[in-house]
C-alpha cells in the first residue's frame, strides 16, 4: 500500500468506528467483513485450490501487521518522551540561568579595598606594656606620621614602647 493511500480510507473507517462506538466492535466488523466477503478464513487444502490461505498464514499475516504498527507506536512514544525530556531540560536550564542572573543583580560582590597583613608573632622576651591611653596615643601618633600600609617595614619596627622622657626644666635641675 502506498504511504498516502491509508488516509484515503480514514473517513470511512472513522464513520464505522463512531457508529459501533469502540475498538473491539470495530475489529469484529472488520474481521466479519473479511469472513463474509473474502477468502481470508478459507484454508488451502490441496495444491489445486484457488482460494484461501495455507494453515496459519492468515493468523501470521494479522500478527505481522499488528507488530508493524505496534513497533511504530513504540517509536512514536520514545520520540515524544525524548522531546518532553528535552523541553523540561531546556526549561530547567532557562530557570537556572534566570535565577543566577537575578542573584547576580541582587547581590553585587564588593571589590576588596585594601589587603591587610597581620603579624601574629609577639616578642615574649621583655615586659609588655598594658594597653591603655598611652599605648593608644602612640599608635595614633604613629599612624598619623606615615600613611604606609601595615607591615611594610620601617615604620612598623620603629614604634617605641614607652613615651620619650620629657626634658627637664632648669628650675627642676636646681632642686
Amino acid at each position: 500500500m502506498e504511504p498516502g493511500a491509508a488516509e484515503l480510507y480514514d473517513q470511512a473507517l472513522l464513520g464505522i468506528l463512531q457508529h459501533v462506538g469502540n475498538v473491539q466492535d470495530f475489529l469484529r466488523v472488520l474481521f466479519g467483513f473479511l469472513y463474509r466477503k473474502t477468502d481470508f478464513y478459507r484454508l488451502l487444502r490441496h495444491p489445486s485450490d484457488r482460494m484461501g490461505f495455507p494453515p496459519g498464514a492468515a493468523q501470521a499475516l494479522v500478527l505481522q501487521v499488528f507488530k508493524t504498527f505496534d513497533r511504530m507506536a513504540r517509536q512514536d512514544d520514545e520520540k515524544r518522551r525524548k522531546q518532553l525530556e528535552e523541553k523540561i531540560r531546556r526549561k530547567e536550564e532557562e530557570g537556572a540561568t534566570a535565577a543566577a542572573a537575578a542573584t547576580a543583580e541582587q547581590e553585587p560582590v564588593p571589590a576588596p579595598v585594601q589587603e591587610v597583613e597581620v603579624d601574629s608573632t609577639t616578642d615574649s622576651g621583655g615586659p609588655q606594656e598594658p594597653p591603655g591611653p598611652q599605648g593608644a596615643v602612640q599608635q595614633v601618633a604613629h599612624h598619623s606620621r606615615e600613611a604606609e600600609p601595615p607591615g611594610t617595614g620601617a615604620g612598623a619596627a620603629e614604634v617605641p614602647r614607652r613615651p620619650p622622657a620629657l626634658p627637664k626644666c632648669p628650675l627642676q635641675e636646681a632642686l
